[in-house]
């Protein structure tokens, strides 16, 4: 008889601690034994410290917060990893701040080497004005500049204009188109460099396309900074081919660190590089939502039927503050919405959809509700993420049919003042209402949508528990939630959104060995704090993939 003998003794134990698991078997513990990426212990410190072996690392965790891994249900990871490498712009509160930090990247930069960058918002602008080209001329007359706001929108310099074939006959998008976009433009008709909506894409086409090796690094940038915040998995809305060939040649290279559900680019994008129809992309895949392994798996179908608040496109019932004619647009027509979500409903597809304005949350739950009650299926979950504004009537077809709200919750501090300028204060109140989703049974779990915003989880968990905005306004502070319930939401019901609640989301035997532990307690500091959370360890896999506390060098 032939045996194979292993060693059965943990690779690594983390004891001394306060761990928050999740886990409502055992809530809280002092030490975790893990073996072969898998938590095989949870418990007291001596109990757990006596399965170890002559090879097992014992890390002490200080009396350190130890939580299970961040879930972030809906982040651009790939996308973000690009963005690290450019211009980063979310903290500037004036035009002066965006020409500092675009004239310094010029320096460094060849002439006529475009500069990209992103995160700008005019609602935080001290100059109570959108930037022009001129402002960007002014540092940057040689070099074609294109910077994205936040969202929906971007500017571009007179040399960019001239990359992108831009003046003053360009024609905007086609007006029968149902989210057409605009290029703005001067008393005398010449572009400002303001691009909106599906305008954007003069100057997007102009900018040269990454190659398959950059998309790899952008993965890997995202990774290491990602692991340094302590998330370790991400859902990826909007990808393409090139895309997923990306991860999937990462993760082949044994480099990711990051867990990725992967969300295919669906209806509401615009033609895609390959000019294939969604139909045909999704068909061509040969395969549906829960495709592959707990690092890269298949997920859902990414659609976007409405746009945003802050740039008045969200659709909505009422109209916008001082715009009595304008409650925002269709991306994707109600007809389609309806037809498409049953066409992925019917294929094994879970569908994850955009949607920001009232009207359109309540159309998206009722095309969900629709592909319920027309075929069920308990392997499908279809689901809303950013969620701004429920309806009485979206909130009770939520809760019928298991909806979940995605809610992008840095959004509340990072793009707080827009909304209040948009929608007036009595109706920005009501922004991702948390409390009143968890109150009436509706799943809830929390993502960043980075790089719209932030994908700092502190800064996320920071704006569950206080919603204030970057300037310190509360945005309804009846809707605050607690941090332990900001925790759950953002690890174990993460988790549940992607059917993983029973591999990952809690630290507990047999779930997967993502585990972090924080500089500071989550749980008690003074909440000012939390956003500047660092943590010290972050485990993926059982694999060490940051550590700013020697655990890595203890024998």
């Amino acid at each position: 008889m032939t045996m194979i003998m292993r060693d059965l003794a943990p690779d690594l134990i983390v004891t001394g601690a306060r761990i928050t698991t999740m886990d409502p078997s055992i809530p809280d513990a002092e030490a975790v034994a893990i073996k072969d990426g898998v938590i095989i212990a949870v418990g007291r410190g001596a109990d757990v410290e006596a399965l170890a072996g002559p090879a097992t690392r014992v890390v002490q965790g200080g009396d350190r917060r130890v939580i299970p891994g961040i879930n972030d249900t809906h982040n651009h990871l790939q996308s973000m990893g690009k963005v690290l490498s450019e211009v980063q712009l979310y903290g500037a509160r004036s035009i002066a701040d965006i020409q500092d930090l675009v004239g310094e990247r010029v320096r460094d930069s060849p002439p006529g080497a475009w500069i990209l960058g992103r995160g700008w918002d005019e609602s935080l602008l001290e100059d109570k004005r959108f930037p022009d080209r001129h402002d960007l001329d002014d540092v940057a007359p040689n070099n074609p500049v294109m910077l994205e706001r936040v969202w929906n929108m971007l500017l571009a310099n007179t040399a960019a204009l001239h990359a992108a074939d831009v003046g003053r006959h360009t024609p905007d998008p086609p007006a029968d188109m149902l989210y057409a976009g605009r290029i703005e433009r001067d008393a005398s008709g010449d572009p400002t460099g303001i691009f909106r909506d599906r305008a954007k894409r003069r100057i997007l086409d102009a900018v040269p396309p990454p190659s398959v090796v950059d998309r790899e690094q952008h993965v890997r940038n995202a990774c290491e900074t990602y692991s340094r915040l302590g998330v370790t998995s991400v859902a990826d809305p909007g990808l393409f081919p090139e895309q997923l060939r990306a991860y999937q040649n990462v993760r082949q290279a044994g480099d990711l660190t990051v867990r990725v559900s992967m969300c295919l680019g669906g209806w509401g994008f615009g033609a895609p590089d390959d000019e294939l129809t969604v139909e045909e992309r999704v068909e061509h895949l040969g395969v549906y939502t829960g495709f592959g392994d707990s690092w890269l798996r298949v997920d859902a179908v990414k659609f976007m039927p409405d746009g945003g608040v802050g740039d008045r496109t969200a659709l909505m019932f009422d109209p916008y503050e001082g715009e009595p004619d304008n409650r925002g647009q269709f991306v994707v027509s109600e007809r389609d919405l309806i037809r498409n979500v049953a066409w992925c409903h019917a294929r094994g597809w879970s569908v994850d959809c955009h949607a920001c304005g009232d009207r359109m949350i309540e159309m998206v739950a009722r095309a969900y509700a629709a592909a319920y009650d027309g075929r069920p299926d308990a392997s499908i979950r279809h689901r809303i993420h950013h969620a701004y504004l429920p309806t009485p009537t979206a909130l009770d077809l939520m809760r019928e049919h298991r909806i979940p709200a995605l809610a992008t919750i840095p959004f509340l501090t990072s793009l707080g003042e827009s909304f209040v300028a948009s929608l007036g204060q009595q109706r920005a109140e009501r922004v991702m209402p948390l409390k009143s989703y968890l109150e009436a049974g509706v799943p809830v779990a929390l993502g960043s949508d980075a790089p719209v915003t932030t994908f700092n989880p502190w800064v996320g968990i920071y704006s569950a528990v206080t919603r204030k905005t970057v300037y310190g306004r509360v945005l309804g502070a009846d809707e605050r939630i607690s941090r332990e319930e900001a925790l759950r939401l953002y690890t174990s019901a993460a988790a549940w959104i992607t059917f993983e609640d029973d591999v990952k989301g809690s630290i507990a035997p047999g779930m997967l060995a993502d585990i972090v532990a924080l500089d500071r307690d989550v749980l008690s500091i003074p909440e000012e704090e939390i956003k500047d959370i660092q943590p010290v360890l972050t485990i993926a896999g059982g694999r060490v993939v940051h550590d700013s506390m020697g655990a890595a060098s203890v024998p």
